[in-house]
């Protein structure tokens, strides 16, 4: 999991960010307007993005590793 920890440790803070300053939009207009629901949207979709794409680098190199190690036993 350690593509997963570095991606959510850059980018998470960033959708965080988002999400934040989409709370406070509706703080200051106390009401949700299209910018709020945009934000929170993009903030959304963001993190989930960042943790799928985490997972997938996860096992796409865990598939990798085992592959490698099986063709390195098979020639010897």
């Amino acid at each position: 999991m350690t593509h997963t920890k570095m991606f959510i440790e850059l980018l998470a803070p960033l959708f965080i960010a988002i999400l934040t300053i989409a709370g406070l939009a509706v703080l200051v207009k106390w009401q949700i307007t299209p910018t709020a629901v945009g934000l929170g949207t993009l903030g959304a979709a963001g993190l989930v993005t960042v943790v799928i794409s985490g997972l997938v680098a996860d096992l796409w190199t865990r598939r990798h590793t085992t592959a490698a190690v099986k063709s390195q036993a098979k020639n010897r």
